[in-house]
């Protein structure tokens, strides 16, 4: 996977200034209401992702199953004596392997979300499901560059678009989302592809109200949902499929809305429709203001990312870059 402004194409795997943002520890007395409710008794109850970054790691791995109290103990009373880190200790002791280990450190560390019995989550969710991985890691310097160049005081509102269908577009928001939140930012996703809706299936949410709703009168309060397993991240699903979805961005309810939104969100990604087939991406990144293309490798043509970066910059809206995904 690869990112590119309009004149070269830069390999997003290259080393970039990483994210330091200051964790933020007042949560939501709803979201704080939530947390004392659940259990943390094992990797078969609801884990639930927060409050991992301020434990210690035989205590995470301790509620993981992944080591018992008594050894917790054990590799306790020899680190001092082995003169290791608590992990080592542990594998050194033949407590716990070196995936346990990286499971542990991964929920220290806030790059994985809960487990629950009550929903299973989606694989095209690779932030989650495959978090320590090379494809989560490109991702997550993809989200620390834009964060590092684009984002400006009053430019944090961001539509994702690419030229035509099945080029990842809704896969990329999903994880640029999830990866934003881990980092601490405070995470809008708004699912505005009312030709082939699919943040709420990812998330595992009703697709109802949603934002056709909410250009129809709806208040915010009434679509915006919170992600429960992920603290800082918020959604608005499509809704309803309009008949007219052209003709319902064409308001003014969209860019009014932003205006709000970001005053409350330290960024705001926006799903589109692909970009050729249908008018309503253009009209969304004109309300947003910067946009970012989606390519896929051995599908996507050259010419047609080209033709969109000009129409973008004619209209007058900046174009972040390209991201070639080969996913």
């Amino acid at each position: 996977m690869k990112a590119s402004s309009n004149s070269s194409l830069t390999d997003i795997a290259a080393t970039v200034n990483e994210l330091a943002p200051v964790r933020d520890t007042q949560l939501d007395q709803a979201h704080e209401q939530w947390l004392s409710e659940v259990q943390l008794q094992g990797r078969n109850h609801d884990l639930v992702a927060g409050r991992f970054w301020q434990r210690k790691l035989g205590e995470i791995m301790v509620m993981l199953e992944l080591l018992s109290a008594e050894n917790r103990d054990l590799a306790l009373e020899q680190q001092a004596t082995l003169q290791l880190p608590f992990g080592e200790c542990c594998i050194h002791l033949n407590l716990i392997d070196a995936e346990g280990l990286s499971q542990a450190l991964a929920w220290q560390f806030g790059l994985l979300s809960p487990t629950s019995k009550s929903f299973t989550l989606n694989e095209d969710l690779v932030m989650l499901t495959r978090p320590l991985g090379s494809y989560a890691e490109a991702l997550r310097k993809l989200s620390s560059r834009l964060v590092s160049h684009w984002i400006q005081p009053g430019r944090n509102v961001l539509a994702i678009t690419s030229p035509e269908p099945g080029e990842g577009r809704s896969h990329m928001a999903a994880n640029l989302a999830i990866s934003l939140d881990q980092a601490g930012w405070r995470t809008l996703l708004v699912d505005a592809d009312f030709r082939n809706a699919k943040q709420h299936i990812n998330f595992a949410v009703p697709q109802h109200p949603g934002l056709s709703r909410l250009l129809c009168g709806f208040a915010p309060e009434d679509v915006v949902r919170q992600i429960p397993y992920l603290s800082r991240l918020s959604l608005i699903t499509s809704g309803p499929t309009p008949p007219n979805p052209s003709e319902l961005l064409t308001r003014n309810d969209l860019a009014v809305f932003l205006a709000k939104a970001r005053e409350h969100y330290d960024i705001i990604l926006i799903d589109t429709p692909a970009s050729i087939p249908f008018a309503d991406a253009e009209m969304i990144a004109s309300a947003s203001g910067s946009v970012l293309l989606i390519a896929r490798k051995n599908r996507t043509r050259e010419r047609d990312v080209r033709k969109l970066a000009e129409r973008f910059t004619t209209n007058g809206v900046h174009v972040v870059g390209t991201v070639l995904n080969s996913y």
